[in-house]
């Protein structure tokens, strides 16, 4: 009699891990395309974003620009020295407007001693808003004289007395001490 094959004792290939381990990375690789699909479809859109605002930033570059052209054509234009000049005058004439001579006399007259006399006083306004007074006089002495000097000083509104002449009483000169100097007067007071 002849043996019946044992089909259960011949060794047989289990693929069955093997099946469902291609399957498990089948569906790993579908998940990982689709990531990387979507990734893409972001990405490519954010790009035509960018694009499309890099072609408006452009054009605004373009127009900022010809803008600045005629800007510069119009500025080249300009007569920059009359200009300077004008404005200078301006500023000259401002500044002579600005200063009030009953102001200016009231703070001389506070500031002169009493026993000094002045003749002249001559202002020349700088463009700046300060005022260059030249003032001429008599003193009854060189320590009036000196004490004139000293109150220009201390004075809030004038600066930087400078002493341009000064002559001793004499024959040509019976007054007294004559003197002549010059001071800053800011109407506003020092800077």
């Amino acid at each position: 009699m002849r043996a019946r094959p044992n089909l259960a004792a011949r060794p047989f290939v289990d693929s069955r891990p093997v099946l469902l381990a291609s399957i498990a990375l089948t569906l790993v690789a579908l998940g990982l395309s689709a990531l990387t699909a979507a990734e893409f479809l972001t990405a490519q859109g954010e790009e035509r974003a960018l694009a499309q605002r890099l072609e408006d930033l452009n054009g605004r570059r373009a127009e900022l620009i010809s803008r600045v052209q005629r800007v510069d054509a119009a500025l080249r234009e300009v007569k920059w020295k009359d200009l300077e000049r004008e404005t200078a005058s301006l500023a000259k004439v401002v500044a002579a407007r600005n200063l009030s001579w009953s102001r200016m006399l009231a703070d001389l007259e506070r500031t002169l001693p009493w026993d000094t006399r002045l003749v002249t006083v001559a202002p020349q306004v700088h463009e700046n808003g300060s005022c260059e007074v030249t003032l001429a006089g008599y003193a009854s002495g060189r320590a009036a004289w000196l004490s004139l000097l000293g109150r220009l000083f201390a004075h809030e509104r004038f600066g930087s007395p400078v002493p341009l002449a000064e002559e001793a009483p004499g024959p040509t000169n019976a007054l007294g001490h004559k003197f002549q100097l010059k001071a800053l007067y800011w109407p506003g007071g020092k800077p």
